[in-house]
């Protein structure tokens, strides 16, 4: 369910702030991936993988769509954390998703750029607010849940350890340094479940993610 979340938080962003949005993916997976190393060893290396993407996509290079690129102007991505049950009232089941957004900023290629308000992007505080006010903060009844209302809870402290669960070899290192910037938010999703409708929710996908 934490991959339909993630996909209706990455609508509402894409559609009010698509200024300086490069790529964004919905919910993504730690896969690991054997390559070879300098001394023609092999060393296996995790990447962030939009959980839609097809093992021949990876095998084309596809692991490297969400690493930080100086191509890029910005990575977002969402990390699942688990869903909890709450409560059940008549016929209605209520949970509380709680997912991780992931952004990795390019800001020299952000620097004075539209950031969709009159305040141009000129660091990370500007972007995160700018998510902040896109995520829907009213409830909405979106296939298949009800009542879905998110909000972002709290950001986690600026660490590289944002990104210990991927493998950062030296190549990828130098783009956590400025004029690089990152930083994670976590975000709460309160919604329902109706017992007594019937209704199949339709999967976005990434596809490629392309550039």
């Amino acid at each position: 369910m934490n991959q339909a979340i993630a996909d209706i938080i990455r609508g509402h962003i894409e559609a009010v702030i698509p200024g300086w949005l490069d790529k964004i993916s919905g919910l993504v997976a730690a896969i690991s991936i054997e390559q070879r190393g300098p001394d023609n060893t092999t060393v296996i290396k995790t990447f962030p993988v939009a959980c839609c993407v097809s093992a021949d996509d990876c095998k084309e290079g596809a692991y490297n769509d969400l690493m930080p690129n100086s191509a890029y102007k910005s990575v977002i991505y969402f990390e699942d954390k688990g869903i909890r049950f709450t409560s059940a009232r008549g016929k209605f089941k209520y949970y509380t998703s709680n997912i991780r957004l992931v952004g990795w900023l390019n800001i020299a290629k952000i620097l004075g750029t539209d950031c969709g308000s009159e305040i141009p992007c000129t660091y990370a505080a500007h972007v995160v607010a700018e998510i902040i006010r896109a995520i829907p903060q009213f409830p909405a009844n979106i296939s298949p849940f009800a009542q879905v209302i998110s909000e972002v809870i709290d950001q986690e402290p600026r660490s590289n350890a944002i990104f210990s669960r991927y493998s950062y070899n030296e190549v990828h290192s130098q783009y956590l340094m400025a004029p690089y910037d990152y930083f994670a938010l976590n975000i709460r999703t309160d919604f329902a479940i109706c017992l007594d409708e019937n209704t199949v929710y339709s999967a976005i996908c990434d596809e490629r993610i392309s550039p």
